[in-house]
Parts: C-alpha cells; structure tokens; sequence
C-alpha cells in the first residue's frame, strides 16, 4: 500500500513530542526513585520495546501478518501500558510524582494533534483521524492544561481531566483501528498506514502507550489521595 511521507518541518514537531513524553517519563522515574540506576532500567525497557517494534517493522513483515499486524502493534501498548500502571512501579509513580505534574503530563496530546491535523492536509492520514472527524483528543490536551494548576488544592480537577483524557483515549483506539485497513474498517482513503512505517510508528508505543500508562498511575494517586 502506498504511503505518502510528512513533510520535513511536521515530523521534526512529531520528533519533539516524542521527545518529551521519553524525557518526562524518566523524569517521573528520576522523581520517585532518586536513583540513576532506576532511570537507567527504564531507558533500557523503554528501548528493548521500541526497538523490537523498529525491528518488526523494518523487515516488512507486518502487512502480512493477520489484521496488518495490527495485533502486534496494539496488544503491547495495552499489555504495557496497563500492566506497568497497575504494577508496583506505577504504584511508585503514583506516590512520587505531584498530581499537578501528572495531569499537566497529558498536555502534550494537544500539540500532537495539530500535527496530525497537519498530516491530514498532507494526505498521510485519512481525515477520521483529527477532530474534523471523529478523533476529539484535541480536547484532552486542552483540559489537562487547563486542569493541571488546580489539582493540587481541587483533585475535582484532575478527576475530571482524567475522566475526559481516559474516555478519548478509547475513542482514539477506536477511531484508528476501523481507520486501519482491515476487513472491518471504514475503508478510509488513504488509510492508516503509521503503525507499518518509521518513526511513524512510534505514535503507538510513545504517545498511546504513554497517555494509557499516565491515565493508570494518575488514577492510582487519585484513589491514594482519597483514601
């Protein structure tokens, strides 16, 4: 399937986003352990996943794979994003890391959107894929910003930016899956192609992967504050 590349300028804005999520996870990691060693771990995982992800994608084999390897794409952000959120690492995070900086950390998701949007207008994603479809995670960005200085005197605030960040994330899932060409999609032109190209790909596991993890370990802290 032909797949039409961003431009330069978008995927240097995609690169920074990118960036950041990895810098702030380790940043959190740094926060709650105060140990290299933690942060050193934590790059070394963070790296064994996208490197296999880099590998899958490199020897071309994920078109041919069921659903276009789709499976294989998503099935560790969930497993991943879920498992480390709920497991005592999360746990750590949860206790280590200020609420205020972890509904501010789904700030990023608004300028990712704009590129996307921008992507959109370069044909590299059908138009399902921003808000003038039916993907409004634009909107989770925007709260969070907007929440993250009042949640630690009004948890109210980062209840309801999690509550909103949370059920557009699904949303998201779901909007690039039947986007995807699959037997079950929408059968959109172009369709989502990022998941079989780099660094494309690395939406998945860096951005969905991280608001996912972020969502858990915010909602862990939250259930902390309460008790």
């Amino acid at each position: 399937m032909d797949f039409q590349p961003a431009s330069a300028g978008s995927l240097a804005a995609f690169a920074v986003i990118v960036l950041a999520v990895v810098v702030a996870f380790l940043w959190a990691v740094h926060r709650s352990y105060r140990t290299g060693r933690a942060v050193v771990l934590a790059m070394l995982a963070f790296a064994a996943w996208l490197g296999g992800l880099s590998a899958l994608i490199v020897s071309g084999r994920m078109p041919g794979l069921p659903l276009s390897g789709l499976p294989f794409f998503f099935a560790p952000i969930l497993l991943i994003g879920l498992g480390a959120g709920l497991s005592p690492f999360g746990g750590k995070l949860a206790t280590g890391v200020p609420l205020a900086a972890l509904v501010g950390f789904q700030t990023f998701r608004l300028p990712l959107e704009l590129v996307l949007h921008s992507w959109v207008a370069q044909g590299v994603i059908p138009g399902t894929m921003t808000w003038t479809g039916q993907n409004w995670d634009i909107i989770s960005g925007i709260t969070a910003l907007v929440c993250a200085p009042l949640a630690a005197r009004h948890p109210i605030a980062a209840r309801g930016a999690n509550i909103v960040g949370f059920a557009l994330l699904v949303n998201v899932m779901r909007v690039a899956v039947l986007s995807s060409p699959v037997p079950f999609g929408w059968g959109q032109q172009p369709p989502l192609l990022l998941a079989l190209h780099l660094p494309y790909a690395f939406i998945g596991p860096v951005c969905v992967g991280g608001a996912l993890f972020g969502h858990v370990v915010l909602t862990r802290a939250l259930w902390r504050k309460t008790a």
